[in-house]
């Protein structure tokens, strides 16, 4: 009963984001991040533990309090995107982003190589996945199950429509093979804390990464594309494509840790290009420096 509770009160809340023009629906979630900055101090402590750990002393705290402020503003405009990709039209959802180095994609699709497209918690995610689905065409991503059912199955169904097949992050493994094989695209977010995977370093401390997307690279001889959502306002967006890795051309002799700790650079260098677009609200460094968060 309770779930299907927050469920109304989430379709009462998407009814009421459809009716209210842009210009104002801006100022509210601007007015909604100051509030949840001010209140919300569980995660505002998570997320300066990160920026102390990403960069210690080069930043002043003046600064660091307006990257965590400013990741809130993100996280609520990524938020809308989410509510609001689940009914509008593809050519509206497509008209919100310009895509900077297409030909990446494009090429890849000409040369029929099998993609991987990695991307991270930050700017955007909700609008670039759906974007390069619908344009690039079908695409497997990982996702972690809600636990309301009822927004789940709403969100599953909005994904759908949206070219995507979503993979339960608990059988993803299997999913994304079958997708490969299948000839689809796979999307996966690869900067949280993987349970299950690889130590890396990111900027210059240890982490545990997910290994997966290397290992289907090495397996299919897939080509991983980075890809990012970059934030220009809201409802404006920069899908920016970064330069494809090659798993044939790694020669290290752990290929799948090379591979790993290049992607973990690749993300590292786009958020300290903008950190405030990231998600430091999750405790991307516990597997080592787990008594910082405490």
């Amino acid at each position: 009963m309770k779930d299907y509770l927050v469920y109304l009160l989430y379709v009462f809340f998407k009814f009421i984001f459809r009716i209210i023009p842009n210009v104002l629906m801006k100022q509210i979630l601007i007015i909604l991040s100051k509030i949840i900055y001010l209140l919300n101090k569980k995660h505002k402590k998570i997320a300066r533990v990160n920026l102390d750990l990403a960069f210690a002393n080069s930043i002043d705290d003046k600064k660091k309090e307006e990257i965590i402020y400013k990741s809130y503003e993100s996280l609520l405009f990524n938020m809308y995107e989410f509510i609001e990709n689940q009914y509008i039209s593809k050519e509206n959802l497509l008209n919100k982003a310009v895509i900077q180095n297409e030909e990446i994609i494009t090429n890849a699709i000409k040369q029929k190589r099998k993609i991987i497209f990695i991307t991270a918690h930050y700017g955007g995610w909700e609008l670039g996945i759906p974007y390069a689905a619908l344009r690039y065409g079908n695409m497997a991503v990982v996702n972690r199950k809600m636990n309301n059912k009822y927004i789940n199955e709403a969100y599953i169904k909005a994904r759908n429509r949206n070219n995507i097949i979503m993979l339960d992050k608990k059988s993803a493994a299997k999913g994304m093979v079958k997708a490969l094989k299948s000839g689809n695209n796979v999307a996966v977010a690869i900067d949280q804390h993987a349970a299950i995977g690889i130590n890396v370093e990111f900027f210059g401390k240890k982490v545990s990464a997910t290994d997966a997307t290397s290992r289907l690279a090495v397996k299919f001889d897939a080509l991983i594309i980075p890809m990012f959502a970059i934030t220009k306002d809201f409802r404006k967006y920069t899908i920016k494509v970064c330069e494809p890795i090659e798993s044939k051309d790694i020669k290290a002799e752990d290929k799948i840790l090379a591979l790993t700790q290049i992607q973990a650079n690749v993300i590292e260098k786009q958020i300290k290009e903008q950190p405030e677009l990231w998600f430091w609200q999750h405790k991307r460094w516990k597997e080592f420096h787990k008594s910082m968060y405490e």
